[in-house]
């Protein structure tokens, strides 16, 4: 039985590349010129194309045509890997030094390609999307949802494309992630308040989809069945929501409803928050009816904002300090090992420091 044509097509365009004649970075013919060359139709042509993208030897570009990026013969790559980067956002407390120091290990090595999805699925989705077409060779992603996967991070799974996810744990998918212990470190966090004797401790966390939220919360939570502590659902304010990328909710609007979680809870003399953005609300809150952190109550949170040493007056809540730059190394790393091992599924939790700051009166 004859091979069909596009057959033929895809292997005389790979027996091209492989032996030189079309080198790394080249584009080849477009598929109407191909298709007169080869006297077939240009969705024959448009199969043979699509057989070369599958096996790694081009990528399609928009307005640019299919790029050669491989020579598995002669195993020649482009002088540095290309990988992408998608973040939901990155701030001065979380985020900016794990890009820094992703970008900047190996950068002789490996370029990054960084794209903000602004806490949008839809746009995480098109981002992730455009990286591929761009021809990453690998994707570190920090993504929108803990609940909601992509369908284009589904289906790079499903080719086993190296991914490495960042700050999620996405424990029921075969895919590699970096993130802190967020469990430990809320058990630990929460501890600490009580062994400065806060016996009714407020939580206030935001309702975003994420794990790591979810491990702070329950890590709150299982400090208290550890020590034989009951929580009511009147001490947990979950629906903080200005601290969310893209939201439309205003600050004010969340500050009301922390003075209102106040007023209802009088004998809570402690807030266990699951973010900086959110010891900040909690602190305006606590100001608005006219009384003071840590005199009135004692505030935690993770993450902080590295201090200017010239602000002498710079207010610092106790929190939970992630190891930034060890994320961001531990992330390359395991794409690379993902990349030179197809089957390598590791989740690394890292560990963390409990910071003291200005927000929580000293042990009595």
């Amino acid at each position: 039985m004859s091979k069909p044509l596009y057959q033929t097509i895809y292997e005389e365009l790979k027996h091209q590349i492989e032996s030189g004649l079309v080198a790394v970075n080249d584009t080849l013919p477009t598929e109407k010129d191909l298709s007169a060359t080869y006297s077939v139709s240009t969705i024959t042509v448009k199969k043979a194309l699509d057989l070369l993208k599958e096996d790694g030897y081009i990528v399609r570009k928009p307005r640019k045509g299919s790029v050669v990026v491989m020579n598995k013969k002669a195993e020649i790559v482009p002088n540095k890997q290309i990988f992408g980067l998608v973040i939901t956002n990155f701030t001065d407390f979380f985020g900016s030094q794990i890009l820094r120091t992703i970008l900047e290990t190996n950068a002789g090595d490996i370029n990054f390609i960084v794209k903000i999805s602004y806490g949008d699925p839809n746009k995480e989705n098109h981002l992730i999307q455009e990286l591929i077409e761009m021809g990453i060779q690998g994707l570190i992603l920090l993504p929108t949802s803990s609940e909601y996967t992509s369908p284009k991070i589904l289906e790079l799974i499903s080719k086993n494309f190296p991914i490495v996810v960042l700050d999620r744990m996405m424990a029921n998918l075969p895919i590699c992630s970096v993130q802190t212990d967020s469990f430990i470190a809320a058990k630990e966090l929460t501890n600490y308040l009580f062994a400065r004797k806060h016996e009714k401790i407020g939580l206030i966390t935001s309702d975003s989809s994420v794990s790591t939220i979810d491990e702070r919360v329950n890590g709150f939570l299982s400090a208290h069945v550890d020590a034989n502590r009951a929580v009511s659902q009147t001490q947990i304010l979950s629906r903080i929501d200005s601290v969310v990328p893209s939201s439309s909710r205003s600050i004010d609007e969340d500050v009301a409803l922390i003075v209102e979680f106040l007023q209802n809870n009088p004998e809570m003399t402690a807030l266990f928050t699951t973010e900086y953005n959110i010891a900040l609300l909690a602190k305006s809150a606590i100001e608005t009816l006219g009384k003071q952190v840590p005199q009135d109550y004692s505030v935690v949170c993770f993450d902080h904002p590295t201090v200017n040493i010239f602000d002498l007056n710079a207010f610092i809540f106790t929190h939970i300090e992630q190891d930034q730059t060890a994320i961001g190394k531990h992330a390359i790393e395991l794409l690379q090992t993902k990349i030179a091992h197809p089957d390598t599924i590791e989740k690394i939790n890292l560990g963390y420091r409990l910071i003291e700051g200005d927000s929580v009166l000293p042990k009595l």
